[in-house]
Order: structure tokens, then C-alpha cells, then sequence
């Protein structure tokens, strides 16, 4: 019997994510996400700030591990503006066209 275990647990990788990196994060229960840059990258937390509009002030938002595995944050970063990241992003599945083609096919106005 072993006193210690060993346990798996989800962490951020910080080789791809790190310090500086700009960001877009929504978490489920807010309606529109915030852009920012990362002021703080560890294992188990993001810092990221933001500014929310108003005078000559910035604030910050959190991103836990638990909450990214738990599937309550939508992610887009990236170092360089070229290659962007995304992690927890919900892709829409397109319909299928009518035959005949073109987008006006379905009846569809949303041009």
C-alpha cells in the first residue's frame, strides 16, 4: 500500500499560451466575451485584462482550469495576430444546400 498516489489533472500549457498573448474569452453565462491580453499564465489560472469602456481604467477576468475542462469558457488567443487559437469554440453546423445551389435555394433570405 503506497502512501502516495499519483493523479492526472488537466493544466494549461504554457508553451502555448503565455504572458502578453492577446485573447477572447466568453464564459457560459455571460452574453458577449471580453478581448484582452494575458497579464498572467499559470498552470491552474489566466489573468487577462481587459478594457470595459469606461474613462481611463482597466479590469481583468479569470480563467480557471476547472472551468475550461468543464466546458464553460469559449477561448481565442494568439501571439502574433497570424496564427489564431481557439479551444472550447462551438462550430455551427451549415445546412444542406437544396439542389440547384446558391444560397437563395432553401428559401432563405439571411443573406
Amino acid at each position: 500500500m503506497s502512501l502516495v498516489a499519483e493523479k492526472q489533472t488537466a493544466v494549461f500549457d504554457l508553451a502555448q499560451i503565455r504572458r502578453g498573448d492577446l485573447l477572447y474569452g466568453r464564459h457560459c453565462t455571460w452574453d458577449k466575451g471580453k478581448s484582452g491580453f494575458v497579464t498572467s499564465a499559470t498552470e491552474n489560472q489566466l489573468t487577462v485584462q481587459y478594457f470595459p469602456g469606461i474613462g481611463n481604467v482597466t479590469n481583468h477576468f479569470i480563467i480557471y482550469i476547472s472551468e475550461v475542462v468543464n466546458g464553460e469558457w469559449e477561448i481565442r488567443w494568439s501571439a502574433n495576430m497570424k496564427e489564431i487559437h481557439e479551444y472550447g469554440i462551438k462550430t455551427e453546423e451549415k445546412e444542406p444546400e437544396a439542389e440547384g445551389g446558391g444560397d437563395n435555394a432553401a428559401g432563405r433570405t439571411d443573406i
